[in-house]
């Protein structure tokens, strides 16, 4: 049926040198009736290729004369890949090497209603795996770019959940995935079968593509609060544009003169969009609004791929690798360029984070050291106390008692003395351990193995301290925490635990204090303790301080709590000054 109808209008085909045609978005196939003999050095050929993976359908028959010696099977985007007569994204015919003199090849091309831009080659064998291997590698970096991208930003996302990355991330998404359409691979590799998803979704893409860069830039330079009016008019076009998407993607039929007026429409609109974020962009550079510069840029990159691209289609420009390319090369460029300000966007970000930490841990260090400071008049109040007061006026007792030995049986009167002497050494003890001057006299060091001293000689119980690391002294403020921590971990055992040992090993370290206490008592249940034990103060200091404390008990088999916080870095280098 088809050579009858070449046959019938044979004699009205007109050579190619002799008019200049268009048949872009018309309603006519194209005939092409190429004798070899034309063609300079016809013999060294090997193959004909048709660089254009999209024709919807395609004949091809070689004549010798008037006589037909071939004829390769119908194929297509709509018809099964596996139609093609070699597997590559472009179509490609061997050319019979006998009587090439003589031979005419001739095609029938079906674009109907759509853009129609057939490059047509003869090539050599050499020829066609150089053009192979460059389309695969463009393609392959195409293809790797945009996976890096994706990734990149799927990771930005997770680290700072703003859906401006989940706008990037899809419009990275559309472009590369209309790009590997675009190349035909994803009708060779993920539609094969299926010629109608093929034919679909490359125009669906780059369709998808326009509304969701538009709303990446104007949520990038948050045009909502800056640029009010903007916003609006952007808003209002992004959902007139997908209406008119889906409209025309459910409603209208997919031949004639009406889907000719939807590309042409969907051409302007996407080119009207970029145009839109462009004067929008620009209006945020006046008003010095972070990154508008780049989306200005980003902008005139689409235009001038897209100006560039139609005059190669319309003829206007050679055919060279750049050229035929030229979307894609202006796709890949503008999402690089969006990648590396989402990159500089998240170093300000990490930037304004760590100068928060920062700020905040400076806060806590004044908190910290006012509550020290705090702490240590009250501890010298209630140590004065004792001493001064209470003390004294036990002493002034005790005289007196003494002065009454003549009148009073001197059992019962030395028993008392007695007592009260015990009494005054108890209270000057513990006004000494309140006191941070023991501290500042001997350190935490030798104020600890006072305490152990102490113990020890009561002869209740046996505490084995050491104390190793690179340093003997740290901030005073970090030693008197620890000391109240280890008095009170002295006291619950004392209390609580039953111990016959107990083990205290403290490491004092430029960037880290670690203390570990374990005793041999009767331990307890870690998951229900009890308030009165202070461990929950003892958490909620070493928690204050950025620090950890682990507990691990069992009834029966003892206790060992270990702690360790770190030494902020301009405390680590002002330990205390004993005197």
């Amino acid at each position: 049926m088809d050579l009858e109808r070449f046959a019938a209008i044979k004699n009205n085909m007109q050579p190619v040198s002799a008019v200049k045609f268009n048949l872009s978005y018309k309603n006519e196939m194209l005939w092409l009736y190429i004798p070899l003999a034309a063609v300079k050095d016809f013999s060294s050929f090997t193959h004909i290729m048709l660089r254009n993976p999209h024709l919807n359908n395609l004949h091809v028959w070689v004549f010798d004369g008037d006589s037909l010696v071939k004829t390769f099977a119908p194929t297509g985007d709509h018809l099964p890949f596996a139609s093609r007569t070699l597997r590559y994204a472009d179509f490609v015919f061997p050319i019979p090497e006998q009587n090439r003199n003589r031979l005419s090849l001739l095609i029938l091309l079906d674009k109907r209603n759509e853009q129609l831009n057939v490059p047509v080659h003869f090539v050599t064998e050499e020829g066609f795996s150089s053009y192979n291997r460059r389309k695969n590698l463009l393609a392959g970096l195409m293809s790797g770019l945009g996976l890096f991208l994706f990734l990149f930003t799927f990771f930005l996302f997770y680290t700072m959940r703003e859906k401006l990355y989940v706008y990037y991330s899809l419009y990275v998404l559309m472009v590369f995935f209309y790009i590997f359409s675009d190349y035909g691979y994803s009708f060779m590799y993920l539609f094969p079968n299926h010629p109608l998803p093929a034919d679909f979704t490359r125009p669906l893409s780059i369709s998808l593509a326009s509304p969701l860069y538009m709303l990446f830039a104007i949520t990038l330079l948050n045009i909502k609060e800056h640029l009010p009016k903007h916003y609006k008019w952007v808003v209002g076009f992004v959902i007139f544009y997908l209406s008119a998407l889906v409209i025309s993607t459910f409603v209208i039929p997919n031949t004639g003169k009406i889907r000719i007026l939807l590309v042409w429409l969907m051409q302007i609109f996407q080119n009207t969009g970029a145009i839109i974020i462009l004067v929008t962009a620009i209006a945020a550079w006046r008003k010095k609004i972070a990154y508008a510069g780049y989306i200005i840029c980003t902008s005139l990159v689409l235009l001038f791929a897209f100006f560039v691209f139609m005059q190669y289609v319309s003829g206007y420009i050679t055919d060279t690798l750049i050229t035929r390319n030229m979307m894609n090369i202006g796709f890949a460029t503008e999402v690089s360029i969006l990648a590396f300000v989402l990159t500089l966007r998240f170093k300000k970000y990490k930037e304004q984070s760590e100068q928060l930490l920062r700020t905040t841990n400076l806060q806590q260090e004044q908190i910290f050291q006012n509550i020290s400071n705090y702490q240590e008049k009250e501890m010298q109040r209630y140590s004065s106390l004792l001493h001064d007061s209470v003390g004294a006026r036990l002493s002034a007792i005790r005289l007196n008692l003494e002065s009454l030995k003549q009148k009073i049986p001197e059992i019962q009167l030395t028993k008392s003395i007695e007592d009260i002497g015990e009494l005054a050494n108890d209270v000057r003890q513990f006004s000494h351990n309140l006191s941070p001057v023991l501290l500042q006299k001997k350190g935490l060091v030798g104020a600890v193995k006072q305490i152990v001293e102490g113990v020890n000689e009561s002869q209740r119980i046996f505490i084995q301290f050491e104390s190793i690391g690179s340093l003997q002294k740290v901030s005073f403020r970090y030693e008197l925490m620890v000391y109240n921590i280890l008095q009170e971990l002295i006291q619950n055992i004392l209390k609580h635990a039953q111990a016959t040992e107990v083990i205290i090993q403290l490491i004092l370290e430029k960037e880290l204090i670690y203390l570990f206490v374990e005793d041999n008592g009767r331990g307890f249940n870690h998951l229900s303790i009890k308030e009165g034990l202070g461990f929950s103060q003892i958490q909620q200091l070493v928690t204050f301080v950025q620090g950890s404390l682990t507990i691990d008990a069992k009834e029966g088999y003892g206790c060992k709590v270990t702690l360790e916080f770190p030494v902020l870095p301009d405390e680590a280098n002002h330990a205390t000054t004993y005197r």
